[in-house]
């Protein structure tokens, strides 16, 4: 998984200052493979003033069929259930 964590670093880097362009941002949601990689990913796009929420621009790319309707309910489950309060 360390490893995993380090690629998608890589693959994630330009999207720390500038608003990632669409295939920019599909490359690093196909990299997140777990949670925690996904988390990682949403804060850094936070911190990118004129990006949408991770969860809108997901969605956007699934009605503009950039994205298989597979990944995209991988990725909005895992989003869902990271906002969701632990019992």
């Amino acid at each position: 998984m360390t490893e995993t964590l380090r690629r998608n670093d890589v693959a994630t880097s330009q999207l720390l200052k500038t608003l990632p362009s669409e295939d920019t941002l599909i490359d690093a949601l196909r990299g997140c493979r777990h949670t925690e990689e996904l988390e990682a990913l949403e804060q850094r796009l936070r911190g990118v003033s004129e990006a949408p929420p991770l969860f809108e621009w997901i969605c956007d790319l699934l009605v503009a069929r950039r994205i298989s309707r597979g990944l995209a309910a991988r990725l909005l489950t895992q989003l869902h259930s990271q906002q969701q309060p632990s019992t």
